[in-house]
């Protein structure tokens, strides 16, 4: 059984923006969070702003188009803007500062239009990168992001730690073919990490989205130990 203690209704929707790439849009992280609150009885609204292998610095040039409409999308009324970033963030010292003057840049921007910074810490590759494994590379994204805790205040959705769990204490295959996007259990995962990190409950009430209900449970306790009790994988 699922939980029954569910919001009754919203008196107005939850507003939320993704800016990213294809680690948002692959399985379609906004819309299967937004699919399954609704259906736990939370009212809740996403839209994005992705495209794929880009990072937060083309999103954060105001002096292109795309900078411009980005800054358009960012004053339209949203509670919480997500920012994800390329997955090579980390992989040099350039992109480490390039992806935090990123960070800076839009954060700033999306403060002073009265939203809510959120920080999307994304899945590793399902394979060796720069040297360092899967789940070394999830500990490299929080040491990352964690940086601009003090001048942002983001709310952070830690996806990297649930997946350094998922490898660490199950056989649950959380890559796509590529081992570079999600698989339908990695997708799922990360929601529960978001759906847990947004409303602050339990993301048992969420339903199993086709995966088998063992398997949604599991998943649904390693977002929980994540986010409500604040366990780190390392």
């Amino acid at each position: 059984m699922y939980n029954s203690n569910r919001p009754e209704q919203c008196v107005a929707p939850l507003k939320m923006l993704f800016i990213g790439n294809s680690a948002t849009y692959v399985n379609d992280i906004p819309g299967m969070l937004v699919r399954l609150a609704r259906r736990a009885g939370y009212s809740l609204e996403a839209d994005s702003i992705v495209k794929g292998g880009v990072t937060l610095s083309f999103h954060a040039d105001l002096d292109t188009e795309h900078g411009k409409s980005v800054l358009r999308a960012i004053r339209g009324g949203y509670d919480i803007i997500w920012l994800q970033d390329n997955g090579n963030c980390v992989s040099c010292e350039e992109k480490r500062q390039d992806s935090l003057e990123a960070c800076r840049v839009l954060g700033s921007l999306i403060r002073d239009a009265g939203a809510r910074v959120g920080i999307y810490l994304r899945p590793p590759y399902g394979y060796e990168q720069w040297g360092i494994s899967p789940f070394e590379q999830c500990k490299e994204y929080d040491l990352h992001f964690l940086s601009l805790a003090e001048e942002l205040q983001p709310l952070n959705a830690f996806v990297n730690r649930a997946f350094a769990f998922a490898i660490r204490d199950t056989e649950y295959d959380v890559w796509g073919e590529d081992h570079a996007h999600t698989s339908s259990y990695g997708a799922y995962l990360a929601v529960c990490v978001f759906f847990a990190t947004v409303f602050h409950t339990s993301a048992n009430v969420l339903d199993a989205n086709d995966l088998p209900l063992e398997d949604a449970r599991l998943l649904q306790n390693i977002a929980d130990k994540v986010v409500l009790d604040q366990e780190i994988p390392w």
